[in-house]
């Protein structure tokens, strides 16, 4: 790993440390000062490690981190136009993440891996049912997001099982979102929120960049960088 990305990530660390300091102690403006460098953070480690022409999939990666970003963005504000665009935001880092899974091999992971494409329909099926009739106008709104979101980490578990950690984070970050909606906040709601989504989005990215740099992966690359020699130290 080139020493920027390791400066990156280990920034990623620390800004992390901080968020759940500042969610878990009630201390709001650490909470809301951090928040915001998160996804920049990895979008460096990211870029700097491999480069934005090294892999296609990597490019979706990328762009679907600074959704992310947009989205962390957006649900700081206050009012349900804001919570709209946060929500909508993240629904296309969802999708972005699709099509990069699916660029580094997803379609032949899924047939070797048949048993997410049960387990996971069946989860979104049962986590609806207990949210949806909590949820009043934004129940078809939060089903579809939610489908796209299942979907996200179904088949990152089906590329791998770090990815697969990441993306079932990730997912359960945002069900928890949405049992906030249906029920309202519960005890340690905000902490446990932002602990699975920054450990989610933190191990995607470490293992998307292991993925693709593996010496056998089927992803062509398309350019080189100077970092993207070794993932590990």
């Amino acid at each position: 790993m080139n020493p920027l990305a390791r400066t990156a990530l280990w920034a990623y660390v620390v800004v992390s440390a901080l968020q759940l300091i500042g969610r878990g102690a009630g201390l709001d403006l650490l909470g809301d000062l951090t928040k915001p460098l998160l996804l920049p953070l990895l979008m460096v480690f990211v870029l700097a490690q491999v480069g934005w022409r090294s892999f296609p999939s990597v490019r979706w990666l990328v762009v679907g981190q600074f959704f992310a970003f947009l989205g962390d963005a957006a649900l700081m504000a206050e009012g349900d136009l804001w919570f709209g665009i946060g929500i909508g935001m993240f629904l296309v880092t969802h999708i972005c993440y699709l099509v990069g899974f699916f660029k580094m091999g997803a379609r032949d992971a899924l047939r070797s891996r048949r048993w997410v494409l049960f387990a996971f329909p069946a989860f979104w099926i049962a986590a609806n049912a207990v949210l949806m009739p909590n949820l009043g106008a934004m129940a078809i709104p939060i089903l579809v997001y939610s489908a796209f979101l299942v979907a996200m980490a179904m088949v990152a578990t089906s590329l791998g099982t770090g990815l697969g950690i990441g993306g079932t984070l990730f997912m359960i970050s945002d069900l928890m979102i949405g049992a906030t909606v249906a029920f309202g906040e519960f005890a340690g709601s905000g902490f446990l929120i932002m602990a699975t989504y920054v450990v989610g989005q933190g191990l995607i990215a470490w293992f998307w960049l292991d993925r693709v740099q593996q010496p056998n992966v089927s992803e062509p690359r398309t350019g080189v960088h100077p970092g993207s020699s070794a993932m590990y130290p």
